[in-house]
């Protein structure tokens, strides 16, 4: 009796296993396939997997790329006789999912042989958390924390990935480890609540003057978070191109 129980907890798990591997090895059935380095093709499908898969599907394990969590990030940090610091938290990505490509290359038989572009645009990509605002100087004092809502509007990325084959099971899996992004966009819109807690004036004078001059403030933090959210993005590419082998993306000849 022990051993045909035994025997059938590993059946079980044997079973669990290859329904797991086999699942995640299928591309939806309603998705296009093109033949390597069709990018007319290519575009067209991931935009058709934008649009009806954009929130994700529980039932095929495809994360949601309409909110996902960002790496808190560091602002400011300013030493000095004005010290101040400003920390974002709790972050999470929302617009991705309304993005249209507009162009991509490379994806070749054999990708890491060649330089992968990926062109998009989207109306907005909106974050959303919390903040610590601390300050200290001759004049100043300030120790506050809120909500904080940011608003990136028709956003125009050009991403250059850097990626490679890795071999499981005998298979090639395509694995993005690097993506260096250029943003376009036309507006900047920040919203920070009760960063002066007794002074609710301030706080929207302070609201007022990042928005009327966003160009300055945004070209000073570019360089800080859009690392944040590539790696981001990045890690929710990886988590649905990881499942599928990258043959099985494509039209065999």
């Amino acid at each position: 009796m022990k051993c045909f129980s035994e025997m059938l907890r590993k059946t079980i798990i044997l079973i669990c296993t290859w329904k797991a591997f086999s699942y995640a090895l299928r591309l939806p059935d309603d998705i296009k396939k093109c033949y390597f380095g069709d990018d007319k093709c290519i575009v067209a499908s991931t935009n058709q997997y934008l649009r009806r898969y954009g929130k994700g599907n529980a039932n095929l394990g495809l994360p949601p790329l309409d909110d996902f969590q960002v790496d808190d990030i560091t602002l400011i940090n300013s030493p000095g006789p004005l010290w101040i610091s400003y920390k974002l938290k709790n972050m999470r990505l929302k617009g991705l999912e309304n993005a249209t490509i507009i162009s991509i290359s490379g994806f070749d038989r054999q990708p890491e042989m060649n330089k992968m572009i990926i062109e998009l645009r989207t109306p907005s990509l909106v974050s959303q958390g919390t903040y610590e605002l601390r300050g200290r100087g001759v004049i100043l004092y300030t120790n506050s924390s809120g909500s904080t809502h940011s608003d990136l509007q028709n956003v125009h990325l050009t991403l250059n990935v850097k990626s490679f084959i890795e071999y499981r099971q005998n298979r090639r899996y395509l694995k993005i480890y690097g993506v260096t992004t250029k943003i376009d966009l036309d507006r900047w819109i920040l919203t920070a609540d009760n960063l002066f807690k007794e002074n609710t004036d301030l706080t929207l004078l302070l609201n007022r003057v990042i928005n009327d001059n966003w160009i300055e403030f945004w070209n000073e933090i570019e360089e800080t978070i859009l690392p944040v959210y590539t790696k981001s993005i990045l890690n929710v590419v990886n988590n649905i191109i990881q499942q599928i082998p990258y043959d099985e993306l494509f039209l065999t000849d």
